[in-house]
Formats: C-alpha cells, structure tokens, sequence
C-alpha cells in the first residue's frame, strides 16, 4: 500500500491519468478531486475526444445556465461547450476519458 497526499498529484487534483504528475498513470481515463470556492468561474471551453463526467459532491454550481447540486451529474460529450459557475463552495469529482492532456480548447467569449 502507498499513501498520497492530493498535492503530490496534478494540476487542480487530477490525480489519475496520462501526464506526469498522475500517481496512477493510464491512457484511459483521468479523475480528479475539485474543491472550488464560491464566485469563481471557469474558462469556458470543449473537448474533441474526451467525455467528462462531473460527480458534484457538495455545495451547488450552474453549469451552461442549470444548477447542479450535492448527488446530480453532468456529463458533456465531445464538442460541446462547458461553462461553470460556483454558487457556493463547491466539491466536484469528475471523471474523462480517455486521458488526452491537450484536449482543451478554450472559447473566446
């Protein structure tokens, strides 16, 4: 058995994937431990291969104009433009597949 610390691992808790920093590296899939304060919001922006699964876990966020909240999902397929904003502090495991690092393409507002 190891033990980790999330800090040890990747940008912004990815933690399992194919870029260096992952402890468990694989190019199938990438997880990840978001925790995300109140009023921040993220660059909008797709994905050309990969599907991202969002597990929120606490707190509540709109995702492209609807609320999510403790136990909803959100799943957003290739090509489809993601924009969040956090109503509260907010908790989110989220899953992609495969992992493909570059596969971020930010929209211009």
């Amino acid at each position: 058995m190891k033990k980790y610390k999330l800090s040890e691992s990747g940008a912004r808790g990815w933690f399992i994937g194919n870029f260096p920093e992952a402890i468990v590296k694989t190019k199938d899939f990438e997880v990840c431990w978001q925790g995300n304060k109140a009023g921040n919001r993220d660059i909008p922006h797709y994905h050309k291969i990969v599907t991202e699964v969002q597990l929120i876990t606490a707190g509540r966020m709109v995702i492209n104009g609807e609320e999510f909240g403790p136990g909803d999902i959100y799943v957003s397929e290739p090509g489809e433009h993601y924009y969040a904003h956090y109503l509260e502090d907010t908790e989110v495991l989220a899953v992609k597949f495969p992992s493909i690092p570059d596969d971020k393409y930010y929209i211009d507002e």
